[in-house]
C-alpha cells in the first residue's frame, strides 16, 4: 500500500483546484472564495474506534470533544475561526443510548467553547463506532494561512509542549492513568488553538501546520509543500519531562513521544527572522519555542547538543504504514 503522502500526490494529480477553490488538496483545509471580505475554509476528519480510540479507555464524552477537536484543529492550522460543523456518526446497534447521547455531549461542549453551531450530520449503524466531522470556517480573504510558503532562513516555531498527547495514551494504555492524570486529560480533550492561530497569522507566518501526526511527519509535510529543508536543534524542542523510572515503566522516551507520537495539536510554524524577533515568549497563553530553522534544498536535519547534524528519522503517524 502506497503512503498517504503518496495517495494525496496522486490525488493532487487527479483532481485539479479551479474556480472558486484557492487551496485545494493537500493542505490541513481546503480554502473557497467567499465574498469581497472572507475566504470560507473546509476541513473533515474521521474517528474509527480501534485506530483512533478505544471504548474501554476512552470515555464517550471524550470520543465526542475529540472527534470535533481534529477538524477544528485543522482550521486553526488555516488562522480560519470556526463556524459550522456537520457529525456523521455510526455504531453497531447494541451500542447504548447513553454513549450516543454522551457523546454529542462532548461535541457540544467543545462546540460551544469555540462558537461552532452544529448543522446537521448522518446516523447510520456499523460494526464498530465511526465518526467523520466536517467542519466549516471563515477567514479574511487571501489571509489563509498555507503548509506553503516556508522560505530558506524563516525560523521555525512550535507551540506548547510536544509528546504530552501520546504520553497519556501510553498511560491509558498501561494502567497508570492516575500517575499521568495531565497528560491522560490532554490526550483525551484536545484543545485546539484557534485563538492562538489567528493572533500567529496576524504577525505574518509564512507556513503553518497542526501537528496531529508527530513533530517529524509534520514538519516534513510542511518543508515538502514549500520546497525547502529544516535544521531542527534537538535540544531546543519541548518535550514532556519523565524520570528514567517513568520511561521505563511506560517504554517511552520523550524525544520519541514528540517526534513521532502525534495527537499533540499544537501549531507549527515559520516566520522571517525580523519578525520571529518580535514575537513573544507566549502568546494566547501558550508558550512559543524556536526549534529550528528553514534551509534550502529538501533535506530535514536533526542537530545535536554538540552541534553535529543528522538526518530526521521521520517516523510519525502513517495510517497506511506498515508496522
Amino acid at each position: 500500500m502506497r503512503s498517504e503522502s503518496e495517495i494525496i500526490r496522486g490525488l493532487q494529480r487527479r483532481f485539479r483546484a479551479g474556480g472558486g477553490v484557492r487551496v485545494g488538496i493537500g493542505d490541513d483545509a481546503a480554502v473557497l472564495a467567499g465574498d469581497r471580505r472572507r475566504d470560507w475554509v473546509v476541513t473533515t476528519d474521521w474517528l474509527i474506534e480501534g485506530v483512533h480510540f478505544r471504548r474501554q479507555t476512552h470515555p464517550p464524552r471524550a470520543v465526542g470533544w475529540k472527534a470535533l477537536a481534529r477538524s477544528l484543529s485543522d482550521l486553526a492550522a488555516t488562522a480560519a475561526q470556526p463556524r459550522y460543523a456537520l457529525v456523521a456518526l455510526a455504531v453497531p446497534s447494541a451500542t447504548s443510548a447513553r454513549w450516543v447521547d454522551e457523546f454529542f455531549a462532548g461535541v457540544k461542549a467543545l462546540a460551544d467553547r469555540h462558537g461552532v453551531k452544529l448543522v446537521g450530520g448522518d446516523l447510520s449503524s456499523a460494526s464498530q463506532i465511526t465518526i467523520d466531522v466536517q467542519a466549516l470556517g471563515v477567514v479574511e480573504r487571501g489571509r489563509a494561512a498555507l503548509l506553503r510558503g516556508a522560505r530558506p532562513g524563516d525560523v521555525l516555531f512550535v507551540s506548547g509542549t510536544l509528546g504530552l498527547s501520546h504520553l497519556g495514551l501510553a498511560a491509558l494504555r498501561r494502567g497508570r492513568a492516575r500517575e499521568f492524570r495531565r497528560a491522560v486529560r490532554f490526550h483525551l480533550y484536545p484543545e485546539p488553538r484557534v485563538r492562538l492561530a489567528r493572533l500567529l497569522a496576524r504577525r505574518g507566518v509564512t507556513a503553518m501546520i497542526d501537528v496531529s501526526d508527530g513533530l517529524s511527519t509534520d514538519l516534513a509535510h510542511l518543508a515538502e509543500a514549500s520546497g525547502v529543508g529544516a535544521r531542527l536543534a534537538a535540544d531546543k524542542v519541548p518535550v514532556v519531562r519523565l524520570t528514567a523510572a517513568e520511561e521505563r515503566r511506560l517504554g517511552v522516551t520523550p524525544w520519541a513521544l514528540a517526534a513521532n507520537g502525534g495527537e499533540d495539536y499544537e501549531l507549527l510554524f515559520t516566520l522571517p527572522p525580523r519578525r520571529a524577533a518580535r514575537l513573544p515568549l507566549k502568546l494566547a497563553g501558550v508558550r512559543l519555542t524556536a526549534i529550528g530553522e528553514i534551509t534550502r534544498g529538501r533535506g530535514l536535519a536533526l542537530v545535536g547538543p554538540s552541534g553535529r547534524a543528522r538526518p530526521l528519522s521521520v517516523r510519525g503517524w502513517d495510517h497506511f504504514r506498515r508496522r
